[in-house]
């Protein structure tokens, strides 16, 4: 485990004391599992934002013109679908 050194304003380190005493943590390790916890966060947040992307392009592709099979107001038999042209 590594040491980092923060600098933060003396307003911001009372209350994150009064914080980490309240969750029985030392700063140290409540500000660890504080970015912890903002890092996965924010990997979930990214996949998901990936996984949006993915589905607006599909729902793009599926609303596209739509290809008609009818012919003359009915569905085409299988001999007239596999006639060669």
């Amino acid at each position: 485990m590594k040491n980092v050194t923060i600098s933060m304003d003396d307003d911001l380190l009372v209350q994150t004391r009064v914080e980490a005493a309240r969750a029985g943590k030392s700063v140290s390790r409540y500000l660890a599992d504080a970015a912890r916890e903002k890092v996965e966060n924010d990997r979930a947040a990214a996949a998901q934002a990936e996984r949006n992307r993915q589905l607006e392009a599909l729902e793009r592709i599926f609303s596209g013109p739509k290809w008609s099979v009818m012919e003359n107001g009915r569905m085409p038999t299988a001999d007239e679908r596999n006639a060669r042209r």
